[in-house]
């Protein structure tokens, strides 16, 4: 997400960990199962796979959640929703305390960050008060030179949940072409 220097990428670490332990070892499993019908090429190992592959889609997009902090804007991304917010159209950062990471916008909405949702071990490590300090010291440093510009929303793209997505819809219709 950074395209600059001045960009900076907010993300838990273990989001990130996990994110990639969910894909190495459902990956894994997947081929397994994948190799397993070579021996058995009825339906029941595809929906093993369809149902690996959509373990690594959810947790590829669950564990993508991250803020990016831009030039003229702070982008949320959750597992389904991208937000790009103008730092002149934020009204005010929330959260911290172990709570919800959320972006009060002027116009009274409120963006909930996924990838600083509250949680108990947040309120000893506080990865969501620091989260909080930084997207409110570049709203104040972005508001000096952006003007109150409109909140523009769009699906997110994960490419590897994506994938993993359409080749669990394969999976599932061949499986039940071949037969259960």
């Amino acid at each position: 997400m950074p395209k600059n220097r001045e960009d900076e990428l907010l993300r838990r670490t273990s989001f990130k960990i996990l994110s990639w332990v969910f894909t190495a070892g459902f990956g894994v499993a997947a081929v397994v199962v994948l190799i397993s019908l070579i021996h058995h090429p009825e339906g029941g190992p595809m929906i093993g796979l369809a149902a690996c592959l959509f373990t690594i889609a959810l947790g590829r997009r669950i564990m993508g959640s991250r803020i990016g902090l831009g030039a003229s804007a702070v982008t949320v991304v959750n597992p389904l929703i991208t937000y790009t917010v103008p730092y002149g159209t934020v009204a005010e950062v929330r959260g911290g305390g172990g709570g919800t990471l959320n972006l009060v916008t002027r116009a009274g909405d409120e963006i909930y960050c996924d990838g600083f949702g509250g949680s108990v071990i947040d309120s000893f490590i506080r990865s969501t008060d620091r989260a909080a300090e930084r997207i409110e010291q570049h709203v104040r440093r972005g508001r000096r030179s952006a003007q109150q510009a409109k909140v523009i929303k769009r699906f997110t793209i994960s490419w590897v949940a994506d994938v993993c997505t359409i080749g669990a819809l394969i999976c599932i219709i061949t499986g039940g072409i071949v037969g259960f």
